[in-house]
């Protein structure tokens, strides 16, 4: 049976290769002896070919941090190029700003069938749910048609 080192360095030899999966599956298999510059070569990696969920588990795996500012420029893009669910997952790994979120609610209400998606959004991440709610007017009065009786006993 090979010991963790060298099936770690058996990994490292396939990623420097570009063989990505490999390195994934050994690393993963000795997670406790790989170490961060290690996970953080294989994120880049991964990020780079738009890997993402796999990018995220190596993050979890490896205790590395998610790129954020990567990971909100790739949102942008996907946001100017109209692939608005793609901006979405890659804004909210990346805990974007109120002016993104705003954006993507521009988008959105563009297409007519994404209004309530729209709305789900600015509630998630435009509305302060903490602050105290304005005092609202009471709600309209319905009229009363002509000739119609008070009340029927």
């Amino acid at each position: 049976m090979p010991s963790k080192q060298a099936d770690v360095l058996v990994g490292r030899r396939y990623l420097t290769r570009g063989y990505l999966d490999q390195a994934l599956e050994l690393f993963s298999r000795n997670a406790d002896v790989v170490a961060t510059a290690d996970w953080s070569l294989l994120r880049d990696k991964l990020l780079e070919r738009g890997r993402i969920q796999d990018m995220v588990r190596v993050c979890e795996l490896g205790h590395v941090p998610i790129p954020s500012d990567q990971l909100v420029t790739r949102g942008d893009k996907a946001l100017r190029t109209k692939d608005i669910d793609l901006a979405i997952d890659l804004f909210e790994l990346a805990g974007a700003d109120r002016p993104r979120w705003e954006r993507v609610v521009d988008v959105l209400i563009e297409m007519p069938d994404r209004k309530r998606q729209a709305v789900a959004i600015a509630d998630r991440y435009l509305v302060d749910h903490a602050e105290v709610p304005v005092a609202t007017r009471p709600g309209p009065i319905p009229l009363k048609k002509a000739g119609q009786s008070k009340a029927v006993k």
